[in-house]
């Protein structure tokens, strides 16, 4: 009977394991990070600092820094960051957010992607496709200010088109892409004439 149940156990275990999002990137800009975390600047300022990745540009209205990053395959990509917003150089500002799935990481709008932002007014989520880029999502809440922290928190299951964004551990948003972006290749951090320091990113995959 022990025998059994030890084995019952040894099998419950392993489904839980396999069902459990694995990491498949991490960032937090320090002696910690492997040689795949490999940020490469576009546009605007950017440099780590004090264990921080810093956008520092007032002026540019879309800085881009970005790392290649495989996201294919039917499940749910987690994606995580810790941002502190520094200073404020424009109408909308603080402004600063994150692409993910994105097809190019060089492009204004990092090719087919989606976006999640926060600024002074809202914390928003956007599509982009073909050069443009729309707000699916504009909450008019959760606005950013400059002092403050926040823990950003999107996931995305990607058989359904479902993407879930989280604030600090608070659901914010809620939407479902009928012509969903199944695959990408690059994530990007993003600012909108704002002082912005990122203190971690990280990914998972959940099969």
């Amino acid at each position: 009977m022990k025998k059994v149940f030890a084995i019952f156990l040894v099998l419950a275990f392993a489904a839980v394991s396999f069902a459990a999002p694995q990491l498949i990137y991490e960032a937090n800009f320090n002696k910690t990070d492997g040689k795949e975390v490999d940020w490469v600047p576009v546009n605007g300022e950017w440099d780590i600092d004090g264990e921080f990745m810093v956008g520092y540009d007032l002026a540019d209205g879309n800085t881009n820094i970005w790392q290649e990053l495989a996201q294919y395959g039917d499940g749910k990509f987690i994606y995580e960051y810790k941002i502190t917003y520094d200073a404020s150089g424009g109408q909308y500002a603080p402004a600063a957010g994150l692409h993910f799935m994105a097809s190019d990481g060089d492009l204004p709008q990092r090719g087919n992607s989606y976006l999640v932002f926060q600024d002074l007014n809202e914390m928003q989520l956007y599509r982009c496709e073909g050069g443009g880029i729309s707000g699916v999502v504009l909450t008019k809440m959760n606005p950013a200010v400059v002092g403050m922290t926040h823990v950003v928190r999107v996931e995305y299951e990607t058989e359904i088109g479902r993407i879930t964004v989280y604030l600090d551990d608070a659901l914010v948003i809620e939407w479902f892409d009928e012509l969903p972006i199944y695959d990408g290749d690059f994530i990007s951090l993003r600012t909108n004439q704002t002082a912005a320091s990122y203190d971690y990113v990280k990914v998972w995959f959940e099969k």
